[in-house]
Order: C-alpha cells, then structure tokens, then sequence
C-alpha cells in the first residue's frame, strides 16, 4: 500500500440504481471528494459480489494520520455528510486500515 491509511466505507441508497437522485449524488461526491487534496486515490465503486448487502462504496488514501484527522473537518466533506449523506443513505459501513 503507497498510503499509511485506507478509509473505504460501503453503502446503499434509498434510491434504486437508475433513479435520478442516484446519479445526482455520485456526481456531487465526485465534484467534492476528488477536489480534496490529501484525499489521495479517490474511487468510487459498485458492488459485484452477491456477498454483501451493499450497493456502492468510496475509496481513499492518505498519506499520515493527520491528513486523515484533517479530512473529518473539511468543511465541504462535513457539509455533504449533512446535506447529502445522512437524508439518502440507508445503511452503510466505514472501514479505516492502517498500514502495518
């Protein structure tokens, strides 16, 4: 790993895949998550394992702890959780590794 923390988190949507609103999401969490600089490797991704029970998941490195402490109190990062993620995510789960 090229990163010392791996913070990925898996979700669903309220919405079915090919809803609007779907899409409208992605495209803002792209706008706000791929123009934060010590957010490195930003990806989001969808499920294609039948294994798990979530649809979607983001993706990003960071290099030391406190970019990664930094990035929680972005102010665009901490708008889009309130904004966006809390009213149209049904479930989701936050993994953070850090490398050993």
């Amino acid at each position: 790993m090229e990163a010392a923390i791996r913070h990925m988190v898996v979700f669903s949507l309220k919405y079915p895949k090919d809803d609007p609103r779907t899409a409208d999401f992605f495209k803002t969490a792209k706008r706000i998550f791929s123009n934060i600089p010590i957010a490195k490797n930003f990806m989001m991704c969808s499920e294609i394992s039948p294994k798990n029970g979530y649809d979607y998941g983001f993706s990003f490195d960071f290099m030391t702890q406190a970019d990664y402490d930094a990035y929680n109190q972005i102010p665009e990062h901490l708008a889009f959780i309130e904004e966006r993620w809390n009213k149209e995510v049904s479930d989701f789960m936050e993994i953070d590794f850090k490398e050993q």
